[in-house]
Formats: C-alpha cells, structure tokens, sequence
C-alpha cells in the first residue's frame, strides 16, 4: 500500500514528490502508517507561495511574513513593513496610563529615526525598494514595493516586526433599495433614531470633526460644499479627494459622497426638489479617499495602506469620529496591520464607526461579519429597514381584456408616487415585448410613450429600467423568469413553471431620478402573456390600467436579510455588531462630477441605495451629537451610551432579535444624549505590543460574552461598572432579564434553549441596587453557571438598570453551552495547546504539548500538521493523516477532535543515505503550528476549499529559562509612589535582556492592572489596605519566557502635603542647574518627621540621577542641584518626602506636590 501511494503521488505531482501519511494521536488513531516524508509536502503544491526554506538559526524572535505572500516570484509586489517602536497615538495612551516604556520609544522623531535606518540598512544590503507611504500616528511602519524574492532579506533587518501583503478593501456593496419615502428631505430614517429631537435639543454637531475614509467626495454638491473643509487623496496621493469622474469605462465612483450626505449633509441645494440633511448637519466634513475604481473587479476598492494611510492623517487631523464603511468579507484577521491601526485611532481618542458587511444573505449567516469590522474597540454597525410605502396596481390585456393582473410596483421616478394615475392614466397603451430589456432587445424597436414589457434575467432591474428609459418608454412591466444563456446570448425562459420565479419578484427599488413607474408582474402570468404575443405577432399587445394604486404602510426596524452577523471570530464569540441603525433604502447625495463637467447640474444628485455602508454613517452623525452634548467622553463613552440606550427590536413574527443580529439594538440619540450614567463592562483587550506579543489595556466594553461553558461548569465572573459622569448622585435597581425566545438563522432554525437553565445573580449590589456618586465609578459583578442538565445552545440575556427620571442602561450578554466549539463555517477550528511552551530537554517537565483541534469540514481526506517560522517560512512537518482505501483512493476523514504530541521533532527534505527523512529538532524559539486539511482526488488535485488553522506554541531555551528565573529570584520591587494620582506605584529595572511589566492589580480601585494609582478614596482614616500587583518579568528576545512575582503594596488615606515646591528654574550653567522655592503649606499638616527634598533627573520619561538635599530649616528654603549633562531631552523633577531608601520595606510619604522643570527654548 505504501507503494501505490508513492507511485500515485509520483504521478500525480512531481517525480520528486513522494507522500508520507502518518497518523495523528488520539482519535486519528485509526489511520496506517503508510510512508516516510519526501521531500515536498502537498502545501508547498497547494500553495507555491509556501515553498520551503530554511528558516535563520540566529534570531529566536524572527519578523513575521505573512503567509499570503509568495516568496518564490521576482515580481514586484506591495506590502505593508510594521517596524518594532510604536506609533506615537500608542505613546499618548501609554503616557496617559504611566507606560514609560511606550511612550519614550513613540515619539515622532525616534519612530522617523527607526524607519530610516531600517531604510538605510535594505539599501546597504542591495534591497531594491520604493517607499510609497510611511506612518507614524496608528501604525510605525512603511508601505513599500519590493521584488517579492527580497521580502526574507528585507525581515531580517533588526527593527522588522512584520511584512503583510497590502489587502484590497473595498466598500461595503450597494444593494437595491426596496422601498422608498420622498419629502423635501427624507425624515423617516432620522427620527427613527432620535434625531430630529436632539436637534430641538439644539444638537447639530456644530463644532465636531468627522472623518469619512471612503471612495472620496464631490465636495462641489450644493449640500456638501458648505461643510467640507478637507482631507486627502490616499489613492492618487494628493491632497484633492474627490470623486473619480465617469469615464467609457465606468461611472465613476460616488459610494463616499452617499455617505458624506448622511452624515453632513446641509440641505443647501437651491436648485432640487429634495435635499440632504445630514444626522451632524452643522459637523465639519473632511475625507480621506482609500477606494478608488479597479477595472479589473468592477468596484471601488483600495489597499491596507491606503487604508491605513487614510486612517493616519484623519487621526492627524483631529477627527472626532471616524466612518469606514468598508470592508472585506473573507478577512476575519484580528492581528492585521489594519485592525492595529483601528485600535490605535480609538487609544488616541478618535471614535471608529465601521459597516458590519452585507454577506449574511451569501451562504454563512452567523461568523459572516468580516474586517475591519471585527476590531474590538470600534463600533461595528448593523442595518435595519425603515417605514416604507408599498403600492400595488392591476393590469389588463388586449389579449384578454377579463384576465386582470396584480402588480407590484417596483420603482418610480422621485416625487411619482402620489401621481401614478395621471402619469399612465386608464386608457389602453401600447406594449412592446423586448425580452430581456438589453440594449440590444430594444434596437429597431419604437418605444415611445409605450410600456415595456421584460422578463427578469441576466440583467439588473435598475439597468433593464434605465435601457427602457433611454429608448422613451412610459413605463415598464417586468415578469419574473431566468433567461438562457447570458450576455448578449441571453434569451428569456418562457416555461410554464419555474421553481421559485411562479410568483411575484417582491423586489422594491424606490423612487429615483433615473427611473420610469415600473412594475412586478407574476412569473407564470407573465411568461404565458409573453408566449402568447410571440405566437401571435399580428395581435397589438396593450395595458390597460385600474385606476387605482393601494399603498401600505411596512413598518421599520426589521433586521435587512443581507446584514452580517456576529460573532466575531475571536475565539470567545464576542458580540458584533454593538448596535443597528438605518441602512435600507437610504436616499443621500449623490456626484454630478461638476469638477469634470463645469455644465453639471444638482437638481437630481440625489439616489437611494441600501446596505450597511448605509446605516453606519447613520451612528457616526450619532456620535458627532453625543461628543457635542458630552465633549469629555471617550470613545469607549460613546459607545457605551449608544448601546445602553439602543432600542431592541423585534421580527415580523414579534420575536426578538438575537444579539449576534441587532447587538445592543437600534440606535436611539436621545437618550444616549440625556443620560450622563453608563453601563460597561471592564474588559481585558489583548492588543499587540512591538514584539507582536499581546499588551493589555482595559477594553470598556458595551455588551459582556461569557464564552464556551460546559452544562453544570462552575460559575463564571464578568466585572461591570457604573460610570456616573454627572455632577448629581444617580441610584439604579439591577436586573438580569433572560430572551427566552430570540431568532436564529432562518435557513437552519434553531429554537432558543430553555433559559432557566443560566442561574445568574448579581454580585457586590446592595439590595439589587447600585448608587454613583457625581463624577465616581461603582463596580458589581454578574455571576452566570449552566445547569448540569442545560441543553446545548446559545442562551443570552442582558443586565438592565432602571432608575426613575433617567434612561434606562442596558448590556446584552451570551452564554454559549456546550463541550465544544460550535462548527464556524471555517473547516477546523478552536486549536488548543495544552502548554504553550515545551522543553524537551529531557527532564520530563513539559518536554511536549498536545495540540488538539475540531475538524468541522465533511469534505476532507487529507491533513497536515507543519511548523513554521514567525517569518512564515515553511519549516518541516511533524505529522500527516491520510489512508487509502483498496482501490488507491484516500478514505474521508470523519469531522471530529483531534489531537496530536508535539515534541519539537520534524521531518524536511533531508534524508539519510537509505533514503528515510532525518528527524530533526526545533531550535529554541517561537513558531506557528499549521493545520492543513484539504480534499484530494486520485491524482492529488484538490477538489475542495483549502482548510488552515495556525497557533503560535515556543521551545524555550534553558539558557534564557535559566536568566528569567534568576531576574525573578534577584527582583526587589521598589515601591516609589503611594499618593501621586495618575502615577505608577513601581519603578521597575532596567536590566538588559529582561522586561519588567505591571500586568495584574487585584483591586483596581486603587491601583490599575497597569500599576498606575488611580484613587485612594475610601480608605479608613485610622487605616490602610493591601493591594497586591502582579510583575511579568520576561526575555526581551522571546517574551514568551516568563515568570510573575507579586507585590503587596499599603496604600493610606489621603492627607494635606505640608509642604509646597514652587517657583522653580531650569537654566544652562555647566550642565544643567535646577533651583526650587521649598515653603510651608498652610493649609497642610506639620512635619512630624525628616524631609528630602529631591532632583530628579529626567531623559525623556526615564530618570537618570536623582540629587536629595536635606530641608532642616522650617521657613522657606531656596535650594539648587547641578546636573552635568547636556541635551534639549533632560528636565528635572522636584518633590519632597520623608526619607530616600532604596530598600521594598520602606516606602516613602511625599510630603509635597511635585514640579516639572523644563528648558527654556532658545
């Protein structure tokens, strides 16, 4: 048998390729052995861009290439270069948390400096690159084109992190409007989610700055112009975004100004019949163009760099909001440069609105939301529909004048739908039968004042609209059908019977001014009236219409079918989107291309189209507002006030929408803009450090996921906090209220599981109530545990608070029961190490891991396991599964768990002299574990979709083992700080090779997982307490290797300084000479003990040398310290405490405030 294979391989793919199929651990146990690995493995056949090399024995923490990129072609490719300093919105988070070590590495000029070394050094190494765009605000790094054969060369340039390809995105697609509402301009949408009542509030978002990052603007719009301040051309790298013009090719690009309208626009145009009134009407809108036209796709799209380049000047430029209705829909990547750059846009303080995606209607319904929607700090957006008018007619034939047809209108021009009467009157008309509705099928044809007569098929609706516009027909009835063929080839199918075509097409596309009245007709009717006027061409086809148009009113706040859902694919089925908001049939702006055509006229640059593109301008406006009414709140504010207030909505069935379709609900401004109360969650963020080593920050988040829980699992903890930002004291009564019946994926319906199986209470609630003083935080806890006999499911709720005069706050959570992940669409999933680390030196202690995974895929009877660098170089193969049956054919591989022991050994091409593969060791260091599983046929061809999975797993070094754990033994913690607010408690040391991090506070009242003191209120008087923080001290080569110590730290109760630092200099004499005024305050305690008064040298943000100068004398002294040292970087701090020692057991008492001495320019 394992001859045949051989030999089938050989024959399949190269005479050099041989396959070795060895079996999995655990329940793969099944499969034979059935060879020894060649020299190829299948991927490397699969995927040329994975072809192996070897992987640099020198560098234990090698720069990540992204597997997306073929290494192996000299064709010149672009890709984004992230570099190891951050960028400088992450140094002002980190300064504003006490982060020392960012914020000195993130300043413009050391991240300039960085780059053009790293610059400097591919040049020296004969590297032909072109730099096109370079970052500094979201993202330290460089968007380069580089033969793709340099890029290995290229990563190993010290400073390197990361190399990825410049993904395409592209804006989120337009769909067909299905109903419409004309008025002068379209109030529907807006009071649907509070609007036209905070403008009465007087909210206009007069003084806000919104970004829209997008296919560009025509800014020359009469409802645009006079809001646009500007932006830039990321595209075309220029500094005028507007929109691409129409060509012979194209129509030009009008998806951003669409979007402009709804957010800014001004209902300004002088010259039309309607107007756009913008959600922020009096908001400034600038625009940052990253789409722009592809021939070869037929869309407006643009790359990461454009897109994060587009991201950067908006965040330089000062927006307040962000609106990025873009996307991809296959691209989940929580890691990628992009979704770095999101994150830190909103840690610089600039509120990240993004469109969810249209892909639930497309095949997956859950897990279709794709990127950078999926970015855990941005606020990802839904659509809903509206209140919408349907009208209805009737018909009849001169072919049978008793036959009356019921029709559907579809579409009509703005400002028809109260004239369909006069517009066609009752008298018979002339029909024309033109097939298809092509150009083509009108040729020759006179359409006149004539009704066109269409079957559906091939052809979009607006464009077989549009071809009976052009040729002056009156009118259009559109049948439903398919057409044979396609193209110019196309021909209708007048079948009798034609499943799913019988009826009506129930599609609505609204009023526009490229439309004439046009009309549904049912398929089987309609095919039959066709059939008949092509067997009788002497007979003169007329309509003849009722008098009469019915309208029906179609309530709104239906979820739209095409909106993506949740969850995200975060391994914890976080929930997205965080609200819903309008995004069906949405009338806005629309470009005339006056810039291109000076004769351009605006009466009609209006159109209605639909989408999530749609609704997310809708909850930017709405952020606008709520920063208006509210200017200090933080993104992670914002986003909690539209969530807490969101409106839930319900189907037309009356079944509530589950959380992974509507998230917190519709957005409702009101009272989002009237509570200064909000509800959120507290959060651990895993963001990505320089090391592309995750760095916690605390994630404010606005809806809770407690993840995978097995029946009968001990109780699960999600910490949550009242954050009062009024001046006036606010009380709430809690409750846990379940969804006892929410709605599921419509073409696989799932009843919701019985909720009664969640006990849930809460924790640290006075009597279920909760009581914030003004301006202060109160934290509780919702406590959830599954039943031991709780059925398998998804089982959600929400924690509400109600309190009499203000709005009540709401969060929706999710409990997702059962033993194993749910299938995700994606073939294999939920990889688990049972140790990250292994250290196969032969103590036994963690000399390997188990790898376990679900394969979910049905599909599949092939699978590799492989290892690979952080450089995504292909390494060797630890294992294969795979087994023929009597005929030479792979048998399928059942779906299931699998597991496989990971010790550190593989196979590559090498072989002995016999021929069998030379098992070889990881050295230490990081790697990534591949999963491969792939259906194959006889010959080996693929033939089905090419399942991947990674998980990073690291072999230690007992050598930095070894260093790690004698920094660990040596740690003597300093205590530095027990009453400086906004300041760390530690200072850690510098010693070279070893990181020293703050990562865990076990009372973050007082001190934050960061180690930054944040209160000391409430502490006894007569009193004190223990806070205990957590220390990771870890390798800076491979951060992987680590060990955490904990630190007690007495914290007492606040009390008046005695004593004021003031009217202090900093002046050049021989270095540096720092002179203080050291006086009695007289409004604090007496010094009861010694005093020392200390000069801190300060470079940057790390201290340098510290001078202390005893203060005996009680009045006021005036004392001068002398630095030798030179450099616009140094300043010097000055505060007194009680004692200087350098010693953990003593801590000192600042006995005064502290001065910040820095020198004079010039």
């Amino acid at each position: 048998m394992k001859k045949t294979l051989k030999q089938a391989a050989t024959l399949a793919l190269t005479a050099a390729l041989t396959l070795a199929l060895t079996p999995l651990h655990g329940t793969a146990s099944a499969a034979s052995t059935l060879g020894a690995v060649g020299n190829k493995h299948i991927a490397a056949q699969l995927h040329p861009k994975l072809q192996s090399q070897s992987l640099s024995s020198q560098a234990l923490k090698p720069a990540f290439i992204s597997p997306k990129l073929n290494l192996s072609s000299s064709a010149t490719v672009k890709v984004i270069v992230q570099l190891s300093a951050q960028p400088t919105s992450v140094g002002r988070f980190a300064a504003s948390q006490g982060n020392r070590a960012f914020t000195a590495e993130s300043t413009e000029s050391s991240i300039s400096t960085q780059q053009s070394t790293v610059l400097n050094a591919a040049r020296a190494k004969g590297i032909n690159l072109t730099v096109n765009y370079q970052f500094n605000t979201v993202l330290n790094g460089m968007e380069v084109s580089i033969p793709a054969n340099k890029i290995s060369a290229l990563a190993q340039i010290p400073g390197v992190v990361s190399v990825y390809e410049n993904r395409t995105y592209h804006a989120i697609p337009d769909l067909e409007a299905d109903a419409s509402n004309p008025l002068n301009f379209e109030i529907d949408p807006i009071a649907q989610v509070g609007v036209d009542q905070a403008w009465a509030m007087g909210y206009t978002g007069s003084g806000m700055k919104v970004g829209v990052i997008d296919t560009g603007v025509d800014y020359l719009h009469p409802d645009l112009a006079r809001n646009y301040v500007g932006g830039h051309d990321s595209y075309f790298n220029d500094d005028d975004p507007y929109e691409e013009g129409p060509t012979d090719d194209h129509a030009g690009t009008s998806h951003g100004t669409h979007v402009s309208g709804t957010i800014a626009g001004s209902a300004s145009n002088p010259t039309s019949d309607i107007v756009q009134k913008g959600i922020a009407y009096k908001s400034e809108l600038h625009v940052y163009k990253v789409l722009g036209y592809d021939p070869a796709t037929g869309q407006a799209s643009g790359s990461s760099a454009q897109v994060i380049d587009g991201i950067e000047h908006a965040v330089k430029d000062g927006m307040d909001v962000i609106n990025l209705s873009l996307g991809s829909d296959s691209d989940k990547d929580p890691n990628s440069p992009d979704a770095i750059a999101i994150n830190n846009a909103v840690l610089a303080g600039v509120t990240a609105v993004i469109a969810n995606g249209n892909a639930a209607a497309d095949g997956h319904y859950y897990y279709s939301m794709g990127s950078p929607a999926s970015s855990q700090l941005a606020i990802s957006v839904g659509a809903v529909t509206s209140t919408e008018k349907h009208y209805t007619a009737t018909v009849t034939s001169s072919f049978d004048s008793e036959l009356s047809y019921p029709l559907h209108v579809m579409g009509w021009s703005v400002g028809q739908d109260s004239k369909f009467a006069d517009l066609i009157g009752s008298e018979p008309i002339e029909g024309v039968y033109v097939g298809i509705g092509k150009e083509s099928d009108f040729e020759g044809k006179d359409l006149t004042g004539k009704i066109a007569f269409i079957s559906r098929g091939d052809l979009a609706f607006v464009d077989k609209i549009a071809n009976a516009k052009h040729a002056g027909a009156k009118a259009a009835v559109i049948f439903n059908g398919v057409s044979i063929g396609t193209g110019e080839s196309a021909i209708p199918d007048l079948s009798d019977s034609i499943p799913g075509r019988d009826g009506a097409i129930d599609v609505y596309l609204g009023d526009s001014y490229d439309f004439i009245p046009s009309f549904d007709m049912e398929g089987q009717a309609g095919r039959a009236l066709a059939r008949a006027v092509e067997a009788n061409p002497e007979t003169q086809l007329t309509f003849t219409f009722g008098p009469d148009y019915p309208q029906t009113v179609i309530p709104g706040d239906h979820m739209a079918d095409f909106s993506s859902r949740g969850p995200a694919s975060d391994g914890s089925f976080g929930i997205k989107p965080d609200v819903v908001a309008p995004g069906v049939n949405i009338m806005s702006t629309w470009p005339a291309y006056k810039k291109f055509d000076p004769t351009a006229s605006y009466d009609q640059a209006y159109n209605r189209i639909s989408g999530t593109s749609m609704a997310t301008p809708h909850v930017a406006g709405l952020a606008l507002l709520i920063k208006q009414a509210h200017p200090n709140w933080t993104p992670f504010d914002i986003r909690a006030a539209l969530a807490n207030t969101a409106d839930e909505i319900l189907d037309e069935n009356g079944v509530r929408y589950d959380v992974y379709s509507q998230g917190a609900g519709r957005a409702n401004v009101v009272n989002a803009i009237q509570t200064d109360a909000l509800l959120q969650t507290i959060d651990p963020l895993t963001i990505l450090d320089k090391n592309l080593q995750p760095q916690q920050v605390t994630n404010y988040n606005d809806n809770a996921s407690f993840g995978l829980m097995a029946p009968g699992e001990d109780a699960k903890l999600e910490f949550l906090q009242l954050k009062n930002t009024g001046d006036t004291e606010v009380t709430y009564t809690a409750s846990i209220v379940m969804h006892p019946n929410v709605t599921s994926d419509p073409s696989n319906p799932t009843a919701t599981p019985n909720v009664d199986d969640i006990q849930r209470q809460f924790l640290l609630l006075d009597n279920g109530t909760i009581t914030a003083e003004g301006h202060s935080v109160e934290q509780f806890a919702l406590q959830v545990k599954p039943t031991a006999t709780a059925a398998p499911g998804v089982y959600e709720g929400e924690v509400r608070l109600e309190s009499d005069g203000n709005p009540t706050l709401h969060i929706p959570f999710s409990v997702h029961v059962g033993t194993e992940q749910e299938a995700t669409g994606f073939g294999i999933q939920n990889l688990q190490l049972s140790n990250t680390i292994i250290s196969p030196d032969g103590d036994e202690v963690e000399d390997s891991t188990d790898l376990s995974f679900d394969l979910t895929a049905t599909d599949v009877n092939y699978m590799e396991i492989n290892v690979y660098g952080l450089d995504d170089q292909y390494i060797g193969n630890i294992s294969v599964l795979g087994e023929l049956d009597g005929n030479g054919n792979l048998k399928p591989i059942a779906p299931g768990t699998k597991m496989i022991t990971i010790d550190g050994s593989y196979t590559d091409d090498n072989v002995d002299g016999d021929g069998n593969p030379v098992v070889k060791h990881l050295t230490p260091g990081t790697y990534k574990i591949e999963v491969l599983a792939a259906g194959l046929d006889s010959n080996f061809d693929l033939t089905t979709e090419l399942y991947s999975a990674y998980k990073p797993f690291a072999v230690s070094d007992p050598l930095v083992d070894q260093i790690v754990q004698q920094a660990k033994d040596h740690f003597v913690p300093s205590i530095t700080n027990t009453s400086l607010l906004g300041v760390a408690v530690l200072t850690l040391p510098n010693t070279p090779g070893i990181v020293y991090q703050v990562t865990g506070s076990d009372n973050q009242d007082y001190i934050s997982a960061s180690g930054i003191l944040e209160s000391l209120e409430g502490i006894p008087a007569d009193g004190s307490i223990t806070v205990n923080l957590t220390v990771r001290i870890s390798s800076s080569n491979n951060p992987s290797m680590a060990a955490s110590v904990t630190v007690p730290v007495q914290l007492f109760p606040p009390a008046e300084r005695p004593l004021i630092v003031q009217a202090g200099t900093l002046t050049k004499s021989s270095g540096l000479v720092a002179s203080v005024d050291v006086a009695k305050n007289p409004s604090g305690n007496i010094v009861e003990s010694s005093a020392f008064v200390v000069f801190q040298l300060m470079k940057g943000d790390s201290p340098v040398s510290m001078i202390a100068i005893s203060k005996s004398e009680p009045g006021t002294s005036h004392l001068t310290a002398q630095f030798q040292v030179s450099g616009a970087q140094y300043w010097v701090k000055v505060f007194v405490v009680d004692e200087v020692d350098n010693s953990s057991s003593n801590v000192p008492v600042f006995l005064s405030n502290t001065l910040e001495l820095h020198q004079q320019e010039g």
